[in-house]
């Protein structure tokens, strides 16, 4: 309880305004904070709660809990909805990842669509990342990093899209970019996570704050949600808004 009346108190005292990170633009938000069977919860307005398979929910997070894939058969499976492809020339992909190996080909950290019918993706190849946006089937530009994450050690990763541009960051900095001007190609697609489409290459490590947004934000903007992701959320009975999620434990 005294959590939740210091956490109101902090909302009166700056305004939701001044914590609250574009849930509008949010369409996909995954905490993996509490352990729900076989699947994990979106927090987004739009609930594209997705379908777990063969991964462990873990109290040892980067903050608070996370969702572990073993490389082998660990996935999730999020059906597709018109949120999930932007309409545009926007896009933003962000989480924490802590790899426990790097299995061959390239690992998602999520895509939508197999690679002919692929609108979006952001993956691992060889340790480094990747993210790549089609704009038509059998188009698309790829933005290569250039820095080697480590095993066993927690990791942010983000890839941003502008309509100009994609831009791919590691632990908040720059790591790659392309040119690449046009809308995202559409298909209707599940967006996969942790495993490709298809073919059998697999994520190897564990999740946590894994989300993608309809418009391209800053490298501020990424550095920021590295302290953690606030959400603002309307609870049906009780105070008009109130935290959804806030994270606030000490970095591992």
């Amino acid at each position: 309880m005294s959590r939740i009346l210091t956490i109101i108190a902090l909302l009166l005292y700056f305004g939701v305004s001044s914590f609250a990170a574009f849930e509008e633009e949010t369409v996909l938000l995954y905490l993996f904070d509490e352990e729900v069977d076989d699947e994990a919860t979106d927090l987004s307005e739009f609930g594209n709660h997705g379908e777990i398979t063969d991964a462990e929910w873990t109290k040892e997070g980067k903050l608070g809990g996370a969702l572990v894939f073993d490389g082998a058969s660990s996935l999730i499976e999020v059906p597709h909805h018109e949120s999930l492809f932007p309409g545009g020339d926007e896009l933003t992909i962000e989480a924490w990842f802590k790899p426990a190996s790097f299995p061959g080909g390239h690992p998602p950290i999520a895509r939508k669509g197999s690679v002919p019918e692929s609108g979006w993706g952001f993956d691992t190849p060889g340790g480094k990342i990747r993210g790549f946006v089609y704009t038509a089937p059998g188009d698309p530009v790829v933005a290569q990093g250039a820095t080697p994450m480590k095993i066993d050690t927690w990791h942010h990763l983000a890839m941003v899209y502008d309509g100009s541009e994609i831009r791919i960051y590691l632990d908040g900095e720059l790591d790659g970019e392309a040119p690449r001007k046009g809308d995202i190609n559409n298909n209707d697609a599940s967006v996969w996570i942790g495993k490709k489409a298809i073919e059998s290459v697999w994520l190897d490590g564990t999740l946590d704050e894994l989300r993608i947004l309809n418009i391209a934000i800053t490298e501020e903007q990424i550095q920021e949600d590295m302290e953690g992701i606030v959400f603002a959320v309307e609870v049906t009975g009780k105070l008009t808004t109130t935290w959804g999620r806030i994270k606030t434990e000490s970095r591992r």
